[in-house]
């Protein structure tokens, strides 16, 4: 009895002269033209398919050759996407820059900020909140808060003191956005800072709730918030201590 079974246990048994998987695949690698003197062997190759249907090795190529070309033309179109935002950015921001050089007093600054960013066109809206501070002159129609309950809706916003892009509350979208809350669905929330002060929160909304997302870079939307910082800074000297 225990004859038969040794000797089952070594029919069984892979041969130590087996190839692996691994070592097949190295070959072929090595020779990709293996199967063109293996025609006979190409053409009794066949792979499963989603469908349930066995296809052959060139038409398994091609798929996988097609779903990688797909994907670089993804990643490409991503990319240039990203240039092109980039850009619009870019010609933007310059022209924000020009306009607050020419600003005469804090009123000016918040408006021609709202003004020039809300043209941008990925920007669906776009609010300037400032800081009342002690001292802080502004017309009745710039947006102003207080500093505790800003700190209170967007803690993450003064703890970091850097764009903050993603999704936001309900409630939170309604405080920014009172005009359009409803079509608003991404958010990026930039704090306008000089000396490491918080001297006020631009806020821009998308309709696409995937615009704004916690991947977007914010290079230029930082530099923004503190441009504009900069310049309400030398207007209002004691705003920024």
């Amino acid at each position: 009895m225990n004859n038969d079974n040794s000797a089952a246990e070594k029919i069984d048994a892979p041969s130590s002269n087996e190839l692996s998987a691994q070592e097949v695949a190295s070959y072929l690698k090595a020779n990709p033209e293996f199967f063109i003197k293996q025609e006979d062997l190409l053409a009794d190759l066949s792979l499963p398919h989603k469908s349930g249907k066995a296809i052959s090795l060139l038409e398994r190529q091609v798929t996988i050759l097609r779903d990688r070309g797909g994907d670089a033309r993804e990643k490409l179109n991503n990319l240039l996407e990203n240039a092109r935002n980039n850009d619009q950015l870019f010609d933007t921001t310059r022209s924000l820059v020009l306009a607050l050089l020419r600003a005469k007093d804090v009123t000016e600054i918040a408006d021609v900020a709202q003004d020039q960013l809300s043209h941008h066109s990925n920007i669906d809206s776009c609010e300037v909140i400032l800081i009342d501070k002690k001292g802080l002159k502004v017309a009745g129609s710039v947006r102003t808060e207080s500093e505790s309950i800003l700190k209170k809706q967007f803690v993450d916003v003064f703890r970091l003191k850097r764009t903050h892009c993603g999704a936001i509350s309900k409630e939170q979208t309604q405080y920014l956005f009172p005009a359009q809350d409803d079509n608003i669905k991404s958010t990026a929330i930039c704090p306008v800072i000089s000396n490491g002060d918080v001297l006020a929160l631009i806020a821009f909304g998308n309709q696409s709730d995937s615009y704004f997302n916690v991947n977007l870079d914010t290079l230029f939307l930082d530099f923004i918030g503190h441009v504009v910082g900069a310049v309400i800074a030398n207007q209002q000297p004691d705003s920024a201590q």
